[in-house]
């Protein structure tokens, strides 16, 4: 596995739409799919907390593209936190606390199912306990079969621990050009925790042809009460 970077509720859900945009253009084989451990393994206990670092970066390539506003946000972020506030069955609930720079904040609460993977909230990034390679990342979720692509070992200040990883790429056409030629290529890599199912770093690359520029989002885990950073 590679070595990770040290790196209003409006752009919070700006960033959601558009992965799962890219989660839905998913297809993925049935061959390619294990369901093996379809009884789902919560690794994540009340009181747990697991804190990140935001950043938003762009690279414009013309004149007539200009970086979107909601970008400062995450530039102006001091940091993002998870608290896991119930466990009930395959049900995590859990507050989240966005921190910016000028002393404001947005708190706000959800769940996830870790069964179907449907949420409510401003996060997602929580998955069952102990996931292999080509097993669903929600064992009863239907809509994009995602799987476990890879696992490999990352270095924390209290030890090594094993991280899961997934990909996926996606192309879209803007509905509004009928020539079809205004596209997005949407890109995710996502690193998570292999006993807790929590997310440990994120990589969200848009790239846009007209105006051609890039935007690039990062979540990078910086805190937790389970293990040391």
């Amino acid at each position: 596995m590679r070595k990770k970077p040290s790196h209003k509720k409006m752009y919070i859900a700006i960033f959601l739409v558009v992965i799962l945009c890219a989660a839905t253009a998913a297809i993925v084989y049935a061959t390619q799919i294990s369901k093996s451990g379809a009884n789902v393994k919560v690794g994540v206990n009340v009181g747990d907390t697991f804190t990140y670092k935001l950043t938003g970066d762009s690279i414009l390539f013309s004149s007539d593209a200009s970086t979107p506003a909601y970008l400062s946000e995450y530039n102006e972020t001091n940091y993002y936190q998870v608290i896991i506030t119930g466990v009930n069955s395959s049900v995590v609930s859990l507050d989240t606390i966005w921190q910016f720079t000028n002393g404001t904040a947005i708190n706000n609460s959800g769940w996830i199912n870790l069964e179907t993977g449907n949420y409510s909230g401003d996060f997602w990034a929580i998955y069952p306990s102990n996931l292999k390679v080509t097993n669903l990342l929600y064992p009863k979720e239907e809509n994009t079969a995602l799987i476990v692509n890879s696992t490999g070992s990352q270095s924390f200040s209290s030890g090594n621990r094993t991280t899961n990883y997934w990909h996926l790429e996606s192309e879209f056409s803007d509905i509004n050009d009928p020539t079809g030629s205004t596209k997005q290529v949407s890109l995710i890599e996502v690193y998570f925790d292999k006993q807790t199912g929590m997310l440990d770093y994120l990589d969200s690359v848009q790239e846009y042809n007209n105006p051609e520029y890039n935007i690039l989002i990062t979540w990078q885990l910086t805190d937790s009460t389970v293990w040391g950073v």
